[in-house]
């Protein structure tokens, strides 16, 4: 059966001079993989540029129930994230977090409330001209939420030191990163802000955030391991 569906692109791997394996999230049926060859020839279905990480697609493909990897019939380009390609500093936000995304999204089933969030931040991300420093942790956060772990703001007096497995704040202190010391977690309440997208944050104080928030990660999801493109993310955004 020939079927049509909306596509981010999340892992792009050849094994030939035209061969693909596309590992596609799809907006009608969850995360898909899929087998694909790509050729810039004019009448070619399926040329290179559409099929590179993080583009939007719309494609088709035969679908065959209970077959592992689908056969990828045609892919075009439907948004263009023109400023995210041409700016370092966005590239590399926009590839760190399409590798926490690889690591994450494994649902074989449609998420459409995903697949919009997605889409909708990359498009604000790409066509941001400021405030956008701080955009690759509240797209942590949020995203939290809807693979099912948001953490809780419940600090008061009693409950300042956050307990990465319970995703919430206790009385006492665990070493990291099992919790965070009480700097640690007064800092973790920044992601709490409804305002922190566009809040000034020092590199030391942002980085020190994110690595709180990837500890809380790796407690959440299996196979979350370090991630290659963390010590570039790490120097940019004075």
């Amino acid at each position: 059966m020939l079927a049509k569906t909306e596509g981010i692109i999340l892992q792009n791997i050849k094994y030939g001079d035209k061969k693909l394996i596309l590992k596609i999230f799809t907006r009608q049926f969850g995360l898909v993989t899929f087998n694909a060859i790509a050729s810039k020839s004019p009448t070619a279905r399926i040329k290179p540029a559409s099929t590179l990480p993080l583009q939007l697609v719309e494609l088709s493909f035969n679908s065959k129930l209970n077959k592992d990897i689908q056969q990828l019939t045609e892919s075009n380009l439907l948004y263009i994230f023109d400023e995210v390609s041409k700016d370092f500093n966005k590239l590399t936000v926009a590839q760190f977090l399409n590798e926490v995304m690889i690591k994450c999204i494994k649902e074989q089933h449609p998420n459409e409330e995903l697949f919009d969030f997605i889409t909708s931040s990359y498009k604000w991300f790409n066509e941001s001209k400021t405030d956008y420093n701080n955009f690759h942790i509240c797209f942590l956060f949020e995203l939290s939420k809807y693979l099912g772990f948001e953490p809780h703001n419940n600090f008061d007096s009693q409950n300042n030191y956050f307990d990465t497995r319970e995703g919430k704040f206790t009385s006492f202190s665990l070493s990291f990163p099992l919790g965070f010391d009480k700097v640690q977690s007064q800092n973790f309440l920044k992601i709490f802000d409804a305002n922190l997208l566009g809040k000034p944050l020092g590199r030391a104080e942002r980085n020190e955030l994110l690595e709180c928030l990837l500890a809380y990660y790796k407690m959440h999801v299996a196979g979350f391991n370090d991630l290659r493109s963390y010590a570039v993310l790490k120097e940019l955004f004075d």
